[in-house]
């Protein structure tokens, strides 16, 4: 019995033991958050957001969906004593109110888009730099983007390297 203990202690070791191995000079980032997540990303989506034209449209889009649930409950509220014509009637000012909303979406989502895009066009040789330089001093082998993979431990920063970049890439725009 002691024995059959000893190779399960063994086996065990060795299988926790090779991940562990198996795991050094890997590492994960996360481009999209890196991009987002720094500084200079912050103050553009707060300016974008500070806009008076994102505020329009997303003002607009507040108030059709108000005014779009504001109908939906008049015409739950009321549906026994409705007519036909006038549900319908309520029915279609619905549908076109949900129609603008989606339009102003569609528009409140180009223009965040646009930020970001200049964003990653902007930022992309500092973070490029930054990140040659962590795989040298590293030791890196394997660099995986996180969108390629299902899951990883993204609390462990000898893999996830996304917080170090956003951290560096923000020392750097500094300067």
């Amino acid at each position: 019995m002691k024995n059959i203990k000893r190779i399960f202690i063994f086996v065990s070791l060795s299988f926790f033991g090779s991940s562990a191995f198996l795991l050094e000079g890997i590492a994960v980032i996360d481009y999209n958050a890196i991009f987002l997540g720094t500084d200079l990303a912050r103050e553009r989506i707060d300016d974008l957001r500070d806009s008076s034209d994102y505020k329009d449209l997303t003002d607009e889009a507040q108030a059709k969906d108000s005014e779009r649930i504001k109908l939906a409950e008049k015409l739950k509220k009321d549906d026994s004593t409705l007519s036909d014509s006038e549900k319908e009637e309520i029915l279609k000012k619905i549908q076109t109110l949900y129609q603008s909303i989606q339009l102003l979406s569609q528009q409140i989502q180009a223009k965040e888009q646009e930020v970001t895009q200049k964003l990653q066009a902007d930022q992309a040789e500092a973070v490029q730099k930054v990140v040659n330089e962590l795989i040298k001093a590293k030791k890196i082998k394997m660099l995986l983007n996180s969108q390629a993979l299902l899951a990883f431990d993204r609390s462990d920063e000898k893999i996830n390297l996304t917080p170090e970049v956003v951290d560096l890439i923000n020392k750097e725009q500094k300067k």
